[in-house]
């Protein structure tokens, strides 16, 4: 059974990754409204922002490897992949297609499959 302080050292890992990603996004849609990639990129307040999430992200997931196998700890990334295009949905009004939650469903389970303890 896993600690609550390695379950909660995994929710913040992942939600940074998708807090970044989102940061991302907004950093591009702010590009728009300020043409030069070169120039602004410095400039781009969302840039700094995601890559610090990230760089916090980086450091939980250390913390969560000394504690777990990679391949213990490496399935659940791939929540992101479930969290991050629900998340644009709710925040920019991106559309998912139908076949994107079949997708969505099948890492759910490949997550709850590869992460389950095994019996004996």
């Amino acid at each position: 059974m896993r600690s609550f302080a390695l379950t909660g050292l995994i929710t913040a890992y992942t939600t940074l990754l998708v807090t970044s990603q989102i940061m991302y996004k907004y950093a591009g849609l702010w590009s728009l409204s300020h043409p030069g990639l070169l120039g602004t990129a410095f400039k781009n307040p969302w840039i700094a922002m995601g890559l610090v999430s990230a760089m916090i992200a980086m450091v939980l997931w250390l913390m969560i490897l000394r504690q777990l196998s990679l391949t213990e700890a490496y399935p659940w990334t791939a929540l992101i992949y479930i969290i991050t295009p629900v998340a644009s949905t709710v925040i920019f009004g991106e559309l998912l297609k139908p076949q994107y939650f079949l997708g969505l469903t099948l890492v759910a389970v490949g997550v709850y499959i590869t992460t389950r303890p095994p019996r004996g």
